[in-house]
């Protein structure tokens, strides 16, 4: 795991000091070595987190045999073994164990169309200087990061902030990407929410000539669209997957770790590990005194039962501190509060272990959220949604404890798709996907949003629409695969994780696990009551009641009881004084008075304020690059 970075050298540039300025913001991701070197052309930056071949001699941008093809790479090829093998075979010579290397030879040997061969995560670069072409490429489902320029001028990083702080891009402000991050809590991809900067597309490669003409191709998909399945997939082939995606994905010479909640997706991820002989440390984030969030006590017992060692540690963190520290580690707008933990859980993980395997991934390939299945619970009711939605607020006012917060939960989503109408499966489907709360967040804001018309250009731009000859539950779960995951999930855990130089494997999206999802039909995937049945399946056979049965909850942060204790006057006081073109500090701080406090509007806010600070911060930073590689801009 790595952090990558280079651009296109001009006439009698000095590279230096925009090399410098990228380093210093990539390090934190690789903290085991940093090059920087110039190959056809362009400048290419490397920092490396030791994995695969931890000799010194694994060294940056890495060459094939004649030296005319160099490598700089983020990222794991789980079957990295075969291809070697299958390599040798062809006549090709290694210096290295790394699965790094496999990369360079597999680009010699079958060219772009090595990628679509590699079984793994990554972000690269390539630099031709047999052709002089630049080729970046992603893996099938953008687990690892790769932003770009998109004026004349190439360059290419694995976090957007590191080319504004080297002066590769203007860091102008896209209003478009804050509207979304406003209406979505998120920056859905391509866009970064800077204007001159994009994520390349997860599945793809560009290949960039010597000319500065283009060509881009997707050469994977998680979403392939046609007819849906009809006949159920036996479930030893899903047991067969997983057995084999988390086997591969332990591979590492560093200590490897799980990070655990007490859910269906990493307790099976635990238990597989466990089953192939692998004893990998477990860590949890508790939230003492938080009732239904702690998730603390059923991961204890689960890593008791399979003879793991069990690290924990409690969500401690300040107000100011967390803001900090999510400010250093996001690149972009998010505003995902969940991340909060796991900035904590990594910071915990990487005390013990190099390498960590999560969760992640479940609920995208097998339906497990409320809104793939909303069509059928609408259907099905006999209350329309609004009446749907008093009723459940009613009974959740007297509830107690879990109990009171799944019915709030269901109480908000039937807001929620009641506002979006009752024609338009794809409209109920987006409002639960937009933020609750949009009135409030609008009037806390410097500059006029409309959400729902910004939750509308996104959903257009995203390709949200149902598909002749499929189903809502496999168009919707489809549409979270291709953006959900990239925009939200993945950039939660690559940040969080490497802003501590750990690395996070995501074995439930491994391929085989993906091509086995693709095979079941949604009657297999999800009922009117729950969803991901055939993960539920499994888990009843190899894990404790409390697991299995358990309901969707996510790993939840208890944002509003903070907002409404110990962080209520560190926030009013930091809203208050908080520069940003965006947010209306006073108004915003004024909303920590509201009973109950709309807490995933605050975070927003202070999200975007924080953002906007980085950047500001980025952008100072170019002055000194640009000054110092000769030119002027």
């Amino acid at each position: 795991m790595c952090g990558i970075a280079g651009f296109a050298l001009a006439p009698g540039e000095l590279e230096h000091t925009r090399a410098d300025a990228l380093l210093e913001r990539i390090g934190r991701r690789g903290p085991d070595g940093s090059w920087v070197a110039t190959h056809a052309g362009h400048c290419l930056v490397q920092t490396r987190l030791a994995i695969i071949d931890l000799d010194p001699r694994v060294t940056y941008p890495m060459p094939n045999e004649d030296g005319d093809v160099w490598l700089v790479f983020n990222g794991e090829i789980y079957d990295h073994a075969a291809l070697r093998a299958e390599l040798e075979r062809h006549g090709h010579r290694f210096a290295t164990r790394c699965d790094a290397e496999v990369v360079v030879h597999a680009y010699e040997q079958w060219g772009v169309g090595c990628f679509a061969r590699l079984h793994g995560m990554f972000a690269l670069a390539i630099a031709d200087e047999r052709s002089g072409d630049l080729v970046l490429a992603r893996d099938r489902f953008g687990i690892k990061p790769l932003v770009r320029t998109t004026g004349d001028r190439m360059a290419f990083a694995s976090d957007a902030l590191a080319l504004v702080a080297a002066g590769l891009s203007g860091g102008r402000i896209d209003p478009g990407a804050v509207r979304e991050h406003l209406a979505l809590h998120v920056v859905g991809a391509p866009l970064t929410g800077v204007e001159d900067l994009a994520d390349l597309a997860p599945g793809s490669w560009l290949r960039r000539r010597r000319d500065g003409s283009e060509e881009a191709a997707t050469y994977a998909s998680v979403d392939p669209g046609g007819p849906a399945p009809r006949e159920p997939v036996g479930l030893g082939d899903l047991e067969d997957a997983l057995r084999l995606a988390v086997g591969r994905q332990l591979v590492a010479d560093v200590p490897v770790g799980v990070f655990l909640s007490s859910g269906i997706d990493s307790s099976l991820v635990l238990s597989y590990a466990a089953e192939l002989g692998a004893r990998p440390a477990a860590f949890t984030i508790g939230f003492a005194g938080f009732g239904d969030y702690d998730e603390r006590g059923g991961a204890a017992a689960l890593a008791a039962r399979l003879g793991v060692e069990h690290h924990y540690a409690e969500l401690d963190v300040g107000f100011a501190e967390a803001v900090q520290e999510h400010g250093r580690a996001f690149d972009r707008p998010f505003a995902d509060s969940s991340a909060i933990a796991t900035l904590r859980l990594a910071r915990l993980a990487r005390g013990s272990v190099t390498v960590a395997l999560s969760g992640t991934g479940g609920d995208e390939l097998f339906a497990g959220y409320y809104r793939h299945r909303a069509h059928r619970l609408r259907r099905a009711g006999q209350l329309t949604p609004g009446r749907l939605a008093g009723w459940l607020a009613g009974r959740a006012a007297g509830g107690e404890g879990a109990r009171r917060n799944a019915l709030a939960l269901f109480a908000g989503y039937a807001e929620r798709l009641a506002a979006a109408g009752v024609g338009d499966e794809a409209a109920q489907y987006l409002a639960l996907l937009t933020a609750a709360d949009p009135g409030v967040l609008a009037a806390s804001l410097a500059v006029p949003v409309d959400v729902h018309r910004s939750a509308a250009g996104f959903a257009r731009r995203t390709g949200l629409r149902r598909r002749p000859g499929s189903t809502p539950a496999r168009d919707f779960a489809g549409h979270d695969a291709r953006s959900y995951l990239p925009s939200d999930l993945l950039v939660k855990e690559d940040r969080s994780t490497m802003a501590f130089g750990l690395e996070a494997r995501v074995p439930l999206l491994d391929d085989a696990v993906l091509d086995v999802a693709l095979r079941m039909p949604d009657s297999q995937k999800h009922g009117l009551r729950a969803g991901k049945l055939p993960l539920r399946e499994i888990a009843a056979r190899r894990l404790p009641g409390d697991v299995h049965r358990g309901r969707k909850r996510g790993f939840a942060v208890p944002l509003g009881p903070l907002l409404r204790g110990r962080w209520r006057d560190e926030a009013r006081a930091w809203l208050h004084d908080a520069p940003s073109e965006w947010v209306d500090g006073p108004r915003a701080a004024a909303l920590l008075d509201r009973t109950p406090v709309p807490a995933a509007a605050v975070w927003a806010l202070v999200a975007l304020a924080a953002w906007e600070q980085s950047l500001a911060e980025a952008r100072g930073r170019a002055g000194r690059a640009v000054a110092g590689s000769g030119l002027r801009g």
